[in-house]
C-alpha cells in the first residue's frame, strides 16, 4: 500500500529507532508504532527536540500483526502555558501513560505517537 501523506520526523530523529518501529500502513494510516522502552525513547527525543506529544494510539502484536486495541490518550493545547510547560506536560502524561499500560497489559503492546512542532 503507498501512503500518499508520509509521517514526518525531524532530521536528527535516531535511525535506530526507525528501524525497531512497525508501520501502520495496513491500517491505512501513515504512521509507526513502538514496543513499550522505544515508544518512551521516542517521546523523550522528540520533547528534547521541542515536539508536543499530543497523544498516542496502542496495539497489541498478536501472531506477528498488530492490531488495535482501541485505547488511546491524547492531551488538548493549552495556550496559557509557555511552550516549554506544554511540551513538559506532553512530555510527562505520554510517559506516564505509556508505562501505566505497560505495567497493566504486559510486553505485546506497541505504542504510536502523535506529535507537533511547538
Amino acid at each position: 500500500m503507498s501512503m500518499s501523506n508520509k509521517l514526518v520526523f525531524p532530521n536528527a530523529f535516531p535511525g535506530e529507532l526507525l528501524n525497531k518501529a512497525k508501520t501502520l500502513e495496513h491500517f491505512g494510516i501513515a504512521e509507526m508504532a513502538w514496543d513499550w522502552q522505544n515508544a518512551i525513547a521516542v517521546v523523550e527525543f522528540l520533547c528534547e527536540y521541542n515536539y508536543a506529544v499530543l497523544g498516542g494510539d496502542v496495539y497489541r502484536l498478536i501472531n506477528g500483526d498488530l492490531e488495535s486495541t482501541y485505547d488511546s490518550w491524547y492531551i488538548n493545547k493549552d495556550v496559557a502555558k509557555s511552550r516549554e510547560q506544554f511540551i513538559g506536560e506532553t512530555k510527562d502524561r505520554a510517559i506516564s501513560y505509556i508505562n501505566q499500560y505497560h505495567e497493566r497489559n504486559g510486553d505485546d503492546c506497541y505504542y504510536s505517537v502523535v506529535f507537533e512542532k511547538m
